[in-house]
């Protein structure tokens, strides 16, 4: 079915433009399942207590899509080259590294206190998911903060709005 006319074709048959577009889209997703990858890689290496991983991808194109999405984070360091000098080879090799203190581990607990959010009577803010919504709560005891679902997890930081990720998470000691 051609969409700018409603007519379908009963030979299931596609411009080039859809064509191209079709394979872009794939080609995107590719690399957005590629970079997926990635950042499992950095996280299992997190897990470790490790500062650093290598990453090798199979192209240019693919491994400089990786790059730029990594170079915009500010947490990582990524350095792209050739795996070794035949100009036959296409894999190329990211050296992603960070400091101890860029990354949250994927498998802790976290607090989010808003930095100086004190109430008059002592009891602090902290950011908070609530039923699959992010909100404010206020507590006066923090040794009470895991007792009343204050504690998230780096999974659900990763998939925050934008002022969730913007506080400094604290690690919850076991």
């Amino acid at each position: 079915m051609q969409p700018e006319t409603g007519i379908i074709d009963p030979f299931n048959r596609i411009t080039a433009k859809e064509a191209n577009l079709r394979a872009t889209k794939q080609k995107e997703n590719a690399y957005k399942e590629r970079l997926k990858s990635v950042y499992g890689a950095i996280h299992a290496n997190v897990s470790l207590g490790l500062f650093e991983t290598e990453y090798i991808i199979n192209g240019f194109e693919e491994a400089d899509y990786v790059f730029n999405q990594l170079v915009m984070k500010d947490e990582y360091a990524v350095t792209l080259g050739a795996v070794n000098s035949d100009p036959d080879d296409e894999r190329m090799k990211l050296t992603i590294s960070w400091d101890s203190e860029s990354l949250i581990d994927p498998n802790k607990k976290y607090i989010l206190p808003l930095e100086e959010a004190e109430t008059t009577d002592g009891a602090y803010y902290y950011a908070v998911r609530d039923g699959g919504k992010w909100q404010i709560a206020v507590s006066y005891n923090p040794s009470e903060l895991e007792a009343f679902r204050f504690t998230v997890t780096a999974k659900d930081i990763e998939d925050a709005p934008e002022w969730v990720k913007a506080i400094k998470p604290i690690e919850v000691e076991e």
